[in-house]
């Protein structure tokens, strides 16, 4: 196991290089931010063969962290009350481990069990809590010359498109320290959606939930782009629907392969809930910046009350019909779109519950530090029951779906016939 390779381990904290502000030193909360569950989102890239030592790439990784944190300040302080961030410049936790195993034996491993080593031990899946960093980075050496780099930050602050963001900034900076231009992100969530003075702690049910009932079978299948047309078309032929998305009739297929899994193993069908985490910020009228930090997230609820609704066509047209909805100018105003993701909670015991979301189209596979472009970006799957995340393969030929269900539905699913007549596993990486 490659758990017990671990030669050696160093911890540090490393702050901003440039103190934060008086002025700036509360980063309030949106209501977004105080509803969302208190894991971490994370992300790591690997990189076989570094044109660095690893002491250069150390001083590299170390130095442009504390660059890249002067701009992104709040992700270097302490949450507080589940109200602000005490933006104190206490820093972030950067670990810096040596492996005496190969690459490939680690990128190979299921990407949320606790021998997932790129991360610092017990992040993915553990919780942000008062008192306690942020951010937390992880640079890994293995013996074969490769190394990887994983950052989990708090979702209670960021999103998908933060993380992206910041991780991009970053590589920017390491890449080229002196020429980076690097657009100040903006601290403007509170004022998008108003925070609550109701809401003062996190609802721990989900949080319970998250922490002891994670699935615990872990797949990925690779999308190719003639593989997504095909389905595209299919879906078009027998609805009517014109120009489904790719991100659509990819999320119906897996959520309707992974309900007909757990289906097989269940003597009735359960009530099911496909919800789809949507990026707020090009929707909404007029449009968010990109560079908006925070949550600012909703989700699109497809409910499946029977089997004979659940098709891939109809439930294209209902994540279409939400996106429509998704896109009415009254509904920041009238917290509507908060009030999707916060009824998420009390409805897992209605239904069978299916999460998904999207990391593609951002720029992931382009984390160039100095070293080129990583071989494999990758993200865990933190939810309940089933729990997808999709992403930009790296070839650019298609879509990589990563895939948490229960074990139970692991056999069920891994040979469903729709499933593989538009996907390839990934078995394994190098």
């Amino acid at each position: 196991m490659a758990a017990s390779r671990l030669v050696s381990l160093a911890e540090k904290i490393i702050k901003p290089n440039c103190p934060t502000p008086f002025s700036l030193g509360r980063y309030n909360l949106s209501i977004n931010d105080q509803i969302m569950v208190p894991v971490f989102n994370s992300i790591a890239a690997f990189y076989p063969f570094p044109s660095k030592t690893p002491q250069q790439v150390s001083n590299i990784i170390e130095k442009s962290l504390s660059k890249v944190l002067s701009s992104y300040y709040p992700f270097a302080g302490t949450l507080r009350d589940n109200t602000f961030v005490d933006c104190n410049d206490r820093g972030a936790k950067f670990t810096n481990v040596r492996y005496d195993c190969p690459i490939s034996e680690v990128v190979n491993l299921p990407d949320t069990s606790p021998e997932y080593l790129p991360f610092p031990k017990g992040i993915p899946g553990g919780l942000t809590l008062n008192e306690e960093n942020l951010l937390f980075v992880q640079l890994s050496h293995f013996n074969c010359g490769g190394l990887a780099i994983g950052a989990s930050l708090s979702h209670k602050i960021a999103d998908g498109c933060t993380l992206a963001n910041f991780i991009s900034d970053w590589a920017s900076i390491a890449r080229d320290d002196e020429n980076a231009n690097i657009p100040s992100p903006q601290m403007i969530g509170s004022s998008i959606f108003s925070p609550s003075t109701d809401i003062i702690h996190t609802d721990t049910t989900m949080v319970d939930e998250i922490i002891h009932n994670q699935p615990s079978g872990r797949k990925s299948y690779l999308f190719s782009n003639s593989k997504l047309e095909m389905l595209k078309s299919q879906v078009t032929s027998e609805t009517g629907v014109q120009n489904p998305t790719r991100l659509d009739v990819l999320s119906a297929l897996i959520y309707k392969c992974a309900a007909t899994a757990a289906r097989a193993n269940s003597s009735s069908f359960k009530p099911s809930l496909l919800a789809l985490a949507v990026n707020l910020r090009p929707i909404l009228d007029p449009p968010l910046p990109t560079r908006a930090i925070g949550n600012m997230v909703s989700y699109i609820k497809v409910v499946t009350m029977s089997e004979d609704e659940m098709t891939i066509g109809r439930v294209v047209r209902e994540i279409r019909k939400g996106k429509d909805e998704v896109k009415k100018e009254d509904h920041v105003k009238e917290n509507k779109l908060v009030a999707l993701g916060s009824e998420l909670p009390s409805i897992t015991n209605e239904f069978e519950l299916y999460k998904g979301g999207s990391m593609c189209n951002y720029p992931l596979d382009n984390l160039d530090f100095g070293w080129g472009k990583p071989s494999r970006v990758t993200l865990p799957v933190i939810g309940i029951g089933c729990s997808f995340i999709l992403i930009d393969s790296p070839s650019g030929d298609g879509i990589e779906a990563i895939v948490a269900l229960p074990e139970k539905d692991v056999t069920q699913f891994e040979n469903s016939k729709e499933l593989l007549e538009f996907a390839s596993p990934i078995t394994n990486v190098n």
